[in-house]
């Protein structure tokens, strides 16, 4: 029962679960507290996901369970857990998903690992057939990443000299450290001109994995983290 790997630890969500009012029920089998998955949907512990690298599946999914056919689905013995998938991105080369079960208006952002319990999420994504539409937008924040620099269309200053950065370091990892040029700020004016439907923007780094995934391409590193679910978009150009 490990609590994950160093730079992408398993977190506990527990609260965040249990305040899912609308989606609160009761776990059949031992009578505690859980939450549906979808509504309507499977009711899991609130305690799902949380904290350790545990087999999370194998005694709360009926397919897991009963076994049809009597074959139990391999990602069942995958262990997995919820993780902060910022922390993760920066910290680590773990990969690391966004939650299908929650909506991207629903107000709540789930993130799971597989490889941080020395697993794999293949088996998941290969019996994965119903995802949760996107709804459409709404007064939403969009989290965008920043593939690198390109002067002057994106890049970040030097906190200390202020002149304009062409190559990446520990800056580029620090969000408090605001990103500049011609894209933020062409992007910047679509959230004007899109009259409230976009909230705002948030920019972000790439994932130190998904580097490791495309070492010849940063673009199309940054791209891999959409797929993943860690950001919505990516600001820059494609090579």
């Amino acid at each position: 029962m490990a609590p994950g790997k160093q730079g992408c630890p398993c977190i506990n969500e527990t609260a965040t679960l249990s305040s899912l009012t609308e989606r609160s029920c009761e776990v059949e089998s031992t009578g505690e507290p859980g939450f549906r998955l979808t509504l309507g949907g499977l009711c899991v512990p609130n305690s799902y996901g949380s904290s350790q690298c545990l087999q999370h599946d194998l005694h709360c999914d009926p397919a897991c369970i009963s076994g049809g056919d009597g074959i139990i689905p391999a990602y069942c013995f995958r262990p997995w857990c919820y993780v902060d998938a910022d922390v993760c991105a920066r910290e680590s080369n773990e990969r690391v998903y966004r939650s299908s079960y929650f909506s991207f208006d629903a107000g709540v952002d789930m993130f799971y690992s597989y490889s941080t319990c020395n697993s794999t999420a293949d088996d998941w994504f290969a019996v994965e057939s119903e995802k949760v539409p996107y709804s459409a937008l709404a007064q939403t924040t969009i989290k965008a990443s920043i593939p690198t620099y390109l002067i002057p269309m994106m890049y970040k200053k030097d906190p200390t000299s202020m002149e304009r950065l062409n190559t990446t370091g520990s800056e580029y990892y620090d969000n408090n450290v605001p990103y500049e040029g011609v894209y933020p700020t062409f992007v910047e004016s679509i959230v004007k001109i899109s009259k409230g439907d976009i909230k705002n923007i948030t920019y972000t780094h790439r994932s130190k994995v998904s580097s490791d995934l495309h070492p010849t391409s940063l673009f199309t590193a940054a791209i891999q983290d959409v797929q993943d679910g860690l950001v919505d978009m990516s600001v820059g150009e494609s090579n």
